[in-house]
């Protein structure tokens, strides 16, 4: 198994190019085992920076996927922090550019006209203010911008994939985090349920997708104070993916800014109604690990009141003002 020190020399780049994307390569999914990542998580949020100026993480949620499955997919978990927030509950969202997908949520923000330069120290007013901060991944993990070209040549999803949402430097007390390779779920909900930090849903879509999907079985596991809770469930809703058809979407950036504008509109026309129950359902789900509702299908409910009524819309104008006063 690899030792510390080889993960330690990979998270600080001390390696040629050549040996960083040999390294990557052999770190394969199934490769990863529990104590592989146990590693690579503690190695990489000792080199975070900026973490004294954040605020601590009660009451917080994130809600983050691991990407990896190949998929270019709308960007379902940033449309869901703003209708999160749009519902009163405190998001901090931790993201990336996209390294395999159409978009990350780093990509849509900057094309919504959101900045990514919030300064650390900024981010608890902006969380006050606006209900939600975008904790973007390089200001706080400058160092991996050097794996950045390795991880790209490795040419498939990395051991960095799989740990990215638990790297947020804010430590939240919520999360919604979806994984999509099916080897490396258990390994996640176990850790969460050794490291018993805070409450989260863990899920995935049958068809390797990284969140809640309409119209599929959902495996969805819920951690909390050390025990876990199986939760999977089918749902009805206008069906995204089937099967082959998954790997023929190209939902590139313009797509995802298009997408995210129709599903603002208070009456989504017919073509954006799947994208409206997908968000609905991953949203709701975020409203019950939060404890806001009692069940997914009423956080499915409170999600479309307030996208149809035209909150959500009204939160992200809300946002764009109080980050154009605190961001840099």
């Amino acid at each position: 198994m690899i030792s510390r020190e080889q993960v330690t020399d990979i998270v600080n780049a001390r390696l040629t190019d050549e040996e960083l994307v040999e390294a990557l390569k052999q770190l394969s999914t199934g490769a990863v085992t529990l104590e592989v990542l146990r590693m690579f998580i503690e190695e990489t949020r000792a080199t975070a920076e900026g973490k004294n100026d954040l605020p601590a993480g009660t009451g917080l949620i994130d809600v983050s996927g691991t990407g990896g499955s190949g998929i270019a997919h709308f960007n379902t978990s940033t449309f869901c922090a703003f209708v999160l927030a749009a519902g009163g509950v405190k998001v901090a969202k931790f993201g990336n550019r996209a390294s395999r997908s159409g978009a990350g949520s780093a990509d849509l923000l900057e094309a919504l006209g959101i900045p990514l330069d919030l300064p650390a120290a900024r981010v608890a007013d902006v969380i006050a203010r606006a209900g939600v901060a975008f904790l973007f991944a390089p200001h706080y993990y400058p160092g991996l911008k050097r794996l950045a070209p390795a991880r790209k040549a490795a040419g498939q999803p990395t051991v960095f994939n799989h740990i990215g949402p638990l790297l947020n430097p804010i430590s939240p007390e919520f999360r919604l985090l979806g994984i999509a390779s099916e080897h490396v779920y258990p390994l996640i909900v176990q850790y969460l349920q050794e490291s018993n930090s805070g409450q989260s849903l863990v899920v995935r879509s049958q068809f390797g997708i990284d969140e809640l999907v309409p119209g599929s079985l959902n495996t969805a596991s819920y951690v909390s104070g050390g025990t876990v809770q199986d939760l999977s469930f089918s749902v009805q809703g206008g069906p995204l993916f089937d099967g082959d058809s998954a790997k023929r979407i190209d939902l590139d950036l313009a797509h995802n800014v298009s997408v995210f504008n129709q599903l603002m509109d208070t009456r989504p026309n017919t073509d954006v109604q799947p994208w409206l129950d997908l968000v609905c359902l991953n949203a709701g789900a975020g409203f019950f690990v939060t404890g806001t509702v009692s069940s997914i299908d009423d956080g499915i409910i409170v999600a479309r009141d307030l996208i149809c009524g035209g909150r959500v819309k009204e939160k992200v104008d809300e946002v764009r003002r109080v980050y154009e006063k605190c961001a840099a």
